[in-house]
């Protein structure tokens, strides 16, 4: 077989060529050694373009190729390509001293022959996929073509010497993210990983590429992968065996095509005591639709909008609370507006009854105090994370007892309003002084500020990085972050070391916090922070602030001292 020296410059890598990366190190190596040694093996090439030139003066006509495209050796080609931008340099350097220029290498050792698009690819691939050091990507996107041009799992297989599972799991490959691409050729995520993650769709690739940006392990992406599925087992339809749609709305669950036992060739790691589903739309809708169910189970006992609530009835309860997700609350909204179209009376226990009684339904004492009138039945459609279905039990007022119980005292009532009233108005200040400065702290322009922190801002930073310490560490030191009788601050006064210096724009992020409602340790931040940075708008939000709690005091103390009065002049 002939072969042709050909100008570099008329030859370009093929856009068909599996091969996309090229590292650096190695190409110069290679370089090197050709340029020691010579090219020991020519590159092979086809005409990729040519032209047809007319000899004006003659008439002759003369085929020209006008480039060539690499069809094997693009490694090689790329290495006596930095030897040639070598050599140009050089021989820039050799005319101005009017020396003879080298061309060395100009041109490369090259097989010329004729393929069609389909030949060309072949070669490339058989060249690619020999190789010891193919990359995992590169060979899924050659694997990808193959397939897309007709060839079947098993002709591939047998064509690479690989299993027909191989084949499959390489080319799924190809539906990861470019993100995730890019770190399984850093080595950031294992091969075993990405073959996993491949499995997900785009958008759950993203939440684990932003969540999850350091090196992973391939037990950490299987945990991750198991959390974003839902575990079929545990949903409340199946473990009551109630997977049944009568509406025709949902699919059976051992039916539907989102359940991960029903796509064997691609969850093959999976058996049916593993089955997940892998819609979280659909699953979340059933969530819903079940509870919807058991709560139409209950309708001959429920408290229907606008019926007093009677002893012997039961009433739907619910109550969302500041500090849940967006997700969340969105997922409560779904389920309250679907919870509501039933006709029934909600109403949030806190404004009803005294507290949860934590006796379970067939526990002999809730018997005996249903028939005493002390407990009301009550049903709850939200747990903690998702919508469940759960029967529990309120402590009842008697200010909302029936006749058949025995009522409090009516002044004592009042009374008792009046002291939670007094003590709530408390509460009030505080939440709107800890709202008002969680907004300064959102919009002010604090964290621009360059001067070194001060001692109240070092502080406020050291409660700011304790807090986000792990539970076990802040248990040795006696400290919780869920608990509101924690002295983070006091803490850190008098545990104080050395401190590099942080910016401002950490503090300003925490205390823009929602949870900054519900801590009184940041709300004794916010002060500390505030009062020394905006002591003017600090001490005109305080004076407000106390001069509505004041009115709002002295009016509830009179009706107390009324109410004492007329039990002197009773007696």
């Amino acid at each position: 077989m002939e072969v042709q020296n050909i100008r570099i410059d008329l030859i370009s890598p093929s856009p068909l060529n599996p091969r996309k990366t090229f590292d650096e190190a190695t190409l110069k190596e290679l370089a090197n050694n050709i340029e020691k040694q010579g090219l020991l093996q020519p590159i092979t090439v086809r005409v990729s373009k040519s032209e047809d030139f007319i000899n004006l003066e003659t008439g002759d006509v003369t085929t020209i190729p006008c480039s060539y495209e690499i069809v094997c050796g693009e490694r090689r080609f790329r290495a006596v390509s930095l030897l040639k931008a070598k050599e140009d340099e050089e021989n820039t350097a050799k005319i101005k001293a009017h020396r003879k220029k080298s061309e060395r290498f100009q041109t490369i050792s090259c097989i010329v022959r004729e393929m069609t698009d389909d030949e060309a690819f072949d070669a490339m691939i058989t060249e690619n996929l020999h190789r010891k050091d193919v990359d995992p990507i590169e060979e899924a996107f050659a694997f990808a073509q193959l397939s897309e041009r007709g060839r079947s799992y098993e002709d591939i297989a047998l064509k690479f010497g690989k299993s027909a599972r191989f084949v499959f799991d390489r080319i799924k490959l190809n539906s990861l993210i470019p993100e995730l691409k890019e770190r399984v050729r850093n080595g950031d995520i294992p091969l075993s990983g990405a073959m996993i993650l491949s499995k997900l769709d785009e958008e759950t690739q993203k939440e684990f590429h932003e969540e999850e940006d350091e090196q992973c392990t391939t037990a950490m992406i299987r945990d991750y992968v198991s959390n974003s599925f839902m575990e079929l087992k545990k949903a409340d339809w199946i473990e009551e065996e109630a997977d049944n749609w009568e509406n025709g709305e949902f699919k059976p669950c051992s039916q539907c095509e989102s359940n991960t036992c029903n796509h064997g060739c691609l969850f093959y790691e999976m058996n049916n005591k593993d089955a997940r589903c892998i819609n979280a739309t659909c699953f979340n809708k059933k969530r819903i639709a079940y509870v919807v169910r058991k709560i139409l189970l209950e309708s001959e006992n429920l408290v229907k909008v606008g019926e007093p609530l009677s002893f012997g009835k039961t009433v739907i309860v619910a109550k969302a609370d500041s500090y849940w997700s967006d997700e969340k609350k969105k997922q409560y909204e779904s389920t309250l507006d679907a919870v509501k179209q039933l006709g029934f009376t909600v109403v949030n226990p806190d404004e009803v009854f005294k507290v949860q009684c934590w006796y379970s339904e067939d526990d002999e004492r809730i018997l005996k105090m249903i028939d005493d009138g002390d407990v009301y039945r009550c049903i709850s459609f939200f747990g903690y994370y998702y919508p469940e279905f759960k029967v529990n039990f309120y402590y009842v007022r008697k200010d909302i007892a029936s006749g058949t119980t025995a009522v409090a005292d009516v002044k004592e009532i009042e009374r008792e309003k009046i002291k939670a009233q007094l003590k709530r108005n408390k509460e009030i200040v505080i939440e709107k002084s800890a709202e008002e400065m969680r907004k300064w702290a959102q919009e002010k322009p604090y964290f621009q500020r360059k001067k070194e922190l001060s001692i109240d801002e070092q502080t406020v930073f050291d409660v700011m990085v304790l807090r986000s310490c792990d539970d076990g560490y802040l248990k040795t030191l006696q400290l919780s972050r869920y608990d509101k009788k924690s002295d983070f601050v006091e803490y850190v006064k008098n545990n104080k070391a050395d401190r590099d210096q942080w910016y401002r724009a950490f503090i300003a992020n925490s205390l823009s916090a929602n949870d900054v409602m519900f801590y009184p340790y940041m709300q004794k931040c916010q002060n500390i922070l505030f009062h020394e940075q905006y002591p003017d708008e600090y001490f005109a939000l305080g004076k407000k602030l106390n001069a509505s709690l004041e009115k709002k005091q002295k009016k509830l103390n009179d009706r107390l001292k009324g109410l004492d009065n007329d039990n002197t002049e009773e007696a």
